[in-house]
């Protein structure tokens, strides 16, 4: 994020190059201690607040259902939110920025270019569900189960989830 400070190359930085010695820099590090520490508390803070604001009843409500269906205790399946994405934005030739290239929907990399009807789904919130439930979400051959508890994990998925939300789901190794 546009807060995220690293103080030691803040120090370096705003000294003029002539002043930038060893035992200067030490200094000053030493003098930005308290700052670092109430970033510290800062970043915790945040990141405390945005879990608390991220954890609605509905995602209790549905964590609880999926991790009741298979009498899990400590919480295998859980949700998160996708992070966000940062929207491309095109400059003109005296902005001096980088370059930016459009592609195809099919080839899936940089700026996408969409013919009309096309669209890019973003998901809502994604599942995390352990590998020793469901070993593979794209084939039904390459699941040891055969998808029968992926199926009962989508059909708990759909009843519980909000009207007009998408999801995802992924695996992970639960060691």
């Amino acid at each position: 994020m546009w807060y995220r400070i690293d103080f030691d190359r803040l120090v370096a930085q705003l000294l003029p190059p002539v002043l930038r010695s060893k035992l200067l820099r030490a200094m000053l590090r030493a003098m930005v201690v308290p700052l670092r520490y109430i970033y510290g508390r800062f970043d915790t803070l945040k990141n405390t607040v945005d879990s608390r604001l991220c954890t609605t009843g509905n995602v209790l409500n549905l964590e609880k259902a999926l991790n009741d269906a298979f009498y899990l205790k400590e919480r295998q399946i859980f949700l998160s939110t996708p992070a966000e994405e940062k929207t491309p934005s095109f400059y003109f030739s005296s902005e001096l920025q980088r370059p930016n290239f459009m592609y195809l929907l099919t080839e899936g990399k940089g700026f996408i270019l969409t013919n009309k009807g096309e669209s890019r789904v973003k998901v809502n919130f994604v599942v995390w569900v352990p590998t020793f439930l469901c070993t593979s979400v794209e084939k039904k051959e390459e699941d040891k189960y055969g998808w029968r508890y992926l199926a009962v994990i989508k059909n708990i998925i759909h009843i519980y989830k909000p009207a007009g939300r998408t999801f995802s789901i992924e695996l992970y190794d639960y060691e």
